[in-house]
């Protein structure tokens, strides 16, 4: 009987930031989640930054423990970047309505005429009449007393966020409707350009084009290399990546001296990477996922391509990876029924 209900049935995927100001008004930074490779220091710098006005030097990126951390899924899915600038956002908030509480009680000014800008709180439309962001928080660390009596305006500068991507929804019990599950998909278009010599089975690229649509960019250049790393690997998927067994059952490519992955050898000259931007209004900035891009776009585009040089041979591909010694069965195979048909 086929059970339906998951087994393990998690509804929320969520990701946090803490921040604080030091008293010579540096901003530490606490991912929980870990570093694998996707550049989430400088994503968190780059907003944290435009969120605070503040020069990105004065900001350090630092990880949490498992011990200690927020609640955090970590990067996976083409999710983290919109989770982390939405916890990011929302701990920045945070900070800024604080460091303005103690900035107005300082120039004895009103919150609402107050605004954040090159690295000080500063009343609007007054160039001259600002404190700089270290001038407030060495006064929120140490000069509490000073300040009005306000249980929330406890010593110190600090913030955390914990976000929850507010728009996802949970599928109707009749299933009639399914739910927002994941509003945060990019897009993308592969165009590989590629020669098979048929005596060998080899596959040759000769161009390789990866557009994308990953909403606002947030840093052009980490996030080609991320659409070039994915590309990479979706390569290996097509072409070299499998697992063999022997008839016990005991895996024969164990190591990567057995098991095949790319290397610039068998990659394309240059990968030539295109961004087209549509905002998602789904997301803080409009950001898309952008991570599985490469990776999910690269197989299917690599096989279609294989195929339509072989379309003469009467080649068709329904399985991968296109190894040398499959592509010389399926041309021999598409050969002889060629030539059965001819008799």
């Amino acid at each position: 009987m086929l059970n339906e209900e998951p087994g393990f049935a998690l509804t929320s995927s969520p990701e946090s930031v803490s921040l604080k100001m030091d008293p010579t008004g540096k901003v530490y930074v606490a991912l929980q989640a870990p570093f694998w490779g996707n550049s989430p220091e400088t994503v968190a710098t780059q907003v944290l930054a435009e969120q605070l006005q503040i020069d990105p030097q004065d900001i350090i990126v630092t990880y949490s423990d498992s011990d200690h951390g927020l609640n955090g899924t970590g990067p996976g899915g083409s999710r983290f970047t919109v989770m982390l600038a939405g916890a990011v956002v929302g701990a920045a908030q945070q900070l800024r309505e604080k460091l303005i509480r103690v900035a107005a009680h300082m120039m004895e000014a009103d919150t609402n005429d107050l605004e954040l800008r090159d690295g000080k709180v500063g009343v609007r439309g007054v160039p001259g009449m600002e404190k700089t962001f270290a001038e407030v928080a060495l006064h929120a660390h140490y000069f509490r007393l000073s300040m009005p009596d306000d249980p929330s305006l406890t010593s110190g500068l600090d913030a955390a966020h914990v976000y929850d991507h507010p728009v996802t929804t949970l599928p109707a019990d009749d299933r009639k409707d399914l739910g927002i599950f994941y509003p945060i998909m990019g897009h993308m278009c592969h165009l590989p350009v590629v020669e098979v010599d048929i005596e060998t089975g080899k596959v040759r690229f000769l161009a390789y084009v990866a557009v994308h649509d990953c909403g606002t960019l947030v840093n052009p250049m980490t996030l080609a290399g991320h659409v070039r790393g994915g590309v990479a690997q979706g390569i290996g998927t097509a072409l070299y990546e499998r697992y063999y067994y022997d008839r016990q059952g005991q895996l024969l490519t164990a190591s990567f001296m057995d098991y095949l992955i790319p290397t610039l050898h068998e990659l394309p000259e240059e990968i030539v990477v295109g961004h087209v931007e549509t905002p998602s209004p789904f997301t803080e900035y409009g950001i898309k996922g952008g991570g599985e891009g490469g990776r999910m776009g690269a197989p299917p585009a690599v096989a279609s391509a294989v195929e339509d040089a072989l379309k003469p041979l009467g080649v068709k591909i329904d399985a991968l990876p296109l190894t040398p010694r499959y592509l010389r069965t399926l041309m021999r195979e598409a050969q002889a029924r060629q030539a059965a048909a001819a008799a």
